[in-house]
């Protein structure tokens, strides 16, 4: 499968699907959410909106509690992110969690894509959403236009999936896009392959972007 050329016509037109299919109203009032509640030394600020991004994103973090302690710890111990350096680093700091049960076993979480969205909205749409649909189609995009091997294992971490999305950017002549804009294309572009695969072939979610990844590689 060959991604279509991002050209400021397919940009156009993956970003109407995107305002018809999802549009902006969520995210502006979770952006006022984030602006209301904009202590992130306070639990309760944070509890709120990490409740909140957990339950309509269906990030599936079971137990919320130490994301909202790492996130204070983190914002007690160090000055608030202002730059693109510092969003790009809180990410990181905020995602990797553990925690001990009542019987003393413990767990650890690296809740990437959930940190990515948390500081999406605490940068005011400046950080970009780490997402497994977003990552297919930049990491697809780059193969196919550079001619190189495609590999769709995750990041290390969130600074490395910026700068991919930095290089996706740049190698696809796209940097007059907000970050945002690129991030909203990006996701409903996936959306609307992986939805055509599910409907296709009739399976489920997992097994289409499993043969997303397949056709991608194949047409490269």
């Amino acid at each position: 499968m060959k991604l279509k050329k991002p050209t400021e016509d397919f940009i156009d037109e993956i970003l109407k699907l995107y305002s018809v299919e999802e549009g902006d109203e969520l995210n502006e009032n979770l952006l006022k959410l984030f602006k209301t509640f904009n202590d992130d030394k306070n639990k309760f600020n944070v509890l709120i909106k990490v409740a909140s991004l957990n339950k309509i994103y269906s990030t599936a973090i079971v137990n919320i509690n130490p994301v909202v302690e790492q996130i204070i710890k983190i914002s007690s111990a160090e000055s608030s992110p202002k730059t693109m350096t510092d969003y790009i680093a809180f990410v990181d700091k905020i995602s990797k969690v553990n925690w001990t049960n009542g019987k003393g076993k413990c767990f650890e979480r690296n809740n990437l894509s959930f940190s990515s969205k948390y500081v999406h909205f605490l940068s005011d749409f400046e950080i970009p959403i780490y997402d497994s649909y977003i990552w297919i189609i930049i990491n697809g995009y780059l193969g196919q236009r550079n001619n190189e091997k495609i590999s769709f294992e995750n990041p290390r971490n969130f600074k490395g999936f910026y700068a991919t999305f930095e290089k996706f950017k740049k190698d696809l002549g796209l940097e007059k896009y907000s970050n945002y804009v690129i991030d909203k294309f990006l996701w409903q572009y996936g959306k609307k392959l992986i939805r055509e695969i599910e409907n296709e072939m009739l399976i489920d979610l997992e097994q289409a972007k499993s043969e997303l990844k397949k056709r991608i590689k194949a047409s490269r």
